[in-house]
């Protein structure tokens, strides 16, 4: 607890601070004593963390079931801080009995290489917008109503951000497919903050049940309004080998390349469509015991 003490000696104010509670994989979630009894106890238990890292060691895909995720979160960490929960606070965590101040929903998308998703990125940064405006820039990842007290939405390569300190996989997860799979997969994740969750009526963990992540995941998704075409930057002209830069120019400067005395080879499709796919999780994490056992092994899951 941290506490100010004026020069009376007594107590102006008083705050529990954060422990720090470690899974099997070394990832934390952080605990502190929330709320009065009256009788000079803590009324409940305030979590903040990501439940997933904690029992899996990663959040590459995982559980959308929050209950059952959080249920074992509780039991770990009761175990950990040898708190011993009553019976009627166990049935309160099963039935979902708690108030959420934040939930994160993410999901990955697929493109032919990391270098697709980086382009991807590149072209949201200034062709992406929601209600929030267009979306900010920073160490790699985009985030639309990033300041938001609501809702925000952020989008990032994977493969790269699991080899940024901090985020890095644990050591006895190296050996697995992990990396492999991450590295192509372009990760966009929806934010609730607690006034949006209260809005909704969604801040009792009781209400999300397994199939809500997706669906509430899916209307913030269709904010993002995203222009369908974009023309190469200068960089890319840059680029391009001497023969085609002119082709370039004529092409940018809005002339009929087909009317154009020029040699047709030289002509070459300056725009690609990059389309990210729905990652489904693999069948080999279930098989390796890399995700949680209440996911269902169907397509399309992510991890709350």
């Amino acid at each position: 607890m941290v506490c100010k003490v004026n020069p009376d000696g007594f107590i102006d104010w008083a705050t529990p601070c954060r422990e720090s509670v470690k899974g099997s994989y070394s990832q934390t979630i952080t605990v502190k004593s929330h709320g009065s009894d009256g009788n000079g106890y803590a009324s409940h238990l305030y979590f903040s963390g990501n439940p997933s890292k904690f029992l899996q060691g990663h959040n590459i895909f995982g559980s959308d079931d929050l209950i059952v995720l959080m249920e074992d979160t509780y039991r770990c960490i009761c175990q950990a801080l040898s708190l011993t929960p009553l019976l009627t606070d166990l049935r309160k965590v099963r039935a979902g009995d708690y108030s959420l101040t934040r939930v994160d929903i993410n999901y990955s998308y697929e493109l032919p290489c990391r270098s697709d998703v980086l382009a991807w990125l590149r072209a949201a940064e200034f062709k992406c917008k929601t209600r929030h405006g267009r979306a900010s820039s920073k160490g790699g990842t985009l985030y639309w109503g990033k300041t938001s007290k609501r809702w925000s939405l952020k989008a990032y390569s994977k493969g790269e951000e699991i080899q940024v300190k901090g985020h890095k996989l644990p050591d006895s997860l190296l050996d697995t497919p992990l990396t492999d799979w991450a590295d192509n997969k372009l990760r966009i994740e929806v934010v609730l903050r607690n006034k949006e969750l209260e809005e909704r009526s969604l801040r009792n963990a009781g209400n999300w049940t397994e199939s809500l992540p997706r669906q509430i995941y899916n209307e913030y998704i269709a904010r993002l309004d995203m222009t369908e075409q974009i023309a190469l930057s200068d960089e890319h002209l840059f680029n391009l080998p001497q023969r085609l830069r002119s082709t370039y120019v004529l092409w940018k400067d809005g002339h009929d390349l087909r009317q154009e005395s020029m040699d047709c080879t030289n002509v070459v499709p300056l725009i690609r469509v990059l389309e990210a796919v729905p990652a489904e999780i693999p069948s080999w994490a279930f098989d390796q015991k890399l995700i949680h056992s209440s996911a269902l092994q169907t397509p399309m899951r992510g991890a709350v």
